[in-house]
């Protein structure tokens, strides 16, 4: 049997979660948003590629949210509480297609990072489950950032 995590650590992975949580809940709005209001030549591939993309993070959301909970602390839920906790930036300014690519993937490399981070954090703190969770999550983020990017080269 695995050692069992102090509450103190998991108080502080939940809070590190609930942060990637806000991150990803503000990047999949951002993509939402994108994926309704692109225009240009190559809308029709950006919008499924897209639709895929908001998808996925919705179901993150949700993984993510849940495995705070099953570590005994409540999940952010609100919009107010995403705002505060995220480290991105909203776009509500209706922005060229490629500049929207361009943060689309500034936000999926700078979700690689911190999840990298958290990873390493948890995986000091011997806590697999999570660290199974951001793995996933990671994977993610770095084949996104990978078909965003290479529309841009």
């Amino acid at each position: 049997m695995g050692k069992t995590l102090s509450d103190k650590t998991k108080g502080q992975i939940t809070d590190k979660l609930a942060e990637f949580t806000a991150d990803t809940f503000v990047l999949y709005v951002k993509t939402l948003n994108f994926h309704w209001n692109m225009k240009g030549a190559e809308f029709f591939m950006f919008h499924g590629l897209l639709q895929g993309q908001y998808e996925n993070l919705a179901g993150a959301v949700d993984d993510l949210a849940e495995q705070i909970r099953q570590l005994g602390a409540l999940a952010p839920g609100s919009m107010k509480e995403f705002l505060k906790l995220t480290t991105l930036s909203e776009s509500t300014a209706k922005l060229p297609q490629n500049e929207m690519i361009k943060e689309l993937v500034e936000d999926h490399e700078e979700l690689i990072e911190s999840c990298g981070k958290l990873i390493q954090f948890v995986d000091e703190h011997l806590d697999p489950g999570t660290s199974d969770l951001l793995a996933e999550r990671i994977r993610f983020h770095s084949k996104q950032a990978w078909l965003l990017r290479s529309h841009l080269e």
